[in-house]
């Protein structure tokens, strides 16, 4: 049987003591640190998540934001390339309205050279041809005979011209 001596009521009592001992020093505080840690722990996670909330909002702004400044940018590029080519339009029409003008004025001066040459060499055919004729009759060329051949020579010219 059980031989309970004195040796093991000291043994228990020693043990008990002990215990109290250990449980007022050592697991009360031990106990309170491990619980406080946990709620930090706790916590933490609990802030984890909610920064966690809010990166996700900003994420999804920051999506939200790339795709309208990509949106923006297509629009601005079409935009430019309109501009760019309304104005490069423009430019040559202003560009071929100044070589039409251009053109026209030298047209005009032509013309004015043209007819200029054709008074002078009217007046030079008419100087000949009252020459020629002086010659022919045999005297000098008068005054009266230069005016009739200038006469002579504008009309041939009106009647060819039509």
């Amino acid at each position: 049987m059980l031989n309970f001596t004195v040796t093991f009521f000291i043994t228990v009592a020693n043990f008990l003591v002990l215990f109290f001992i250990l449980k007022k020093l050592l697991f009360k505080p031990v106990t309170a640190f491990m619980e406080a840690r946990a709620k930090k722990i706790k916590d933490s996670l609990a802030d984890a998540a909610i920064m966690q909330g809010k990166a996700e909002e900003l994420k999804s702004r920051y999506d939200e934001l790339m795709a309208n400044a990509d949106a923006e940018a297509e629009r601005l590029v079409r935009d430019g390339e309109e501009r760019a080519r309304e104005e490069a339009k423009a430019l040559l029409e202003k560009a071929n309205a100044e070589a039409a003008e251009t053109r026209r004025r030298g047209e005009e001066a032509a013309e004015r050279e043209r007819e200029k040459a054709r008074q002078e060499l009217a007046g030079d055919i008419a100087a000949l041809v009252a020459e020629v004729a002086g010659r022919l009759v045999g005297r000098a060329a008068a005054a009266e005979d230069q005016r009739a051949a200038e006469h002579l020579v504008r009309e041939l010219e009106a009647g060819r011209a039509r």
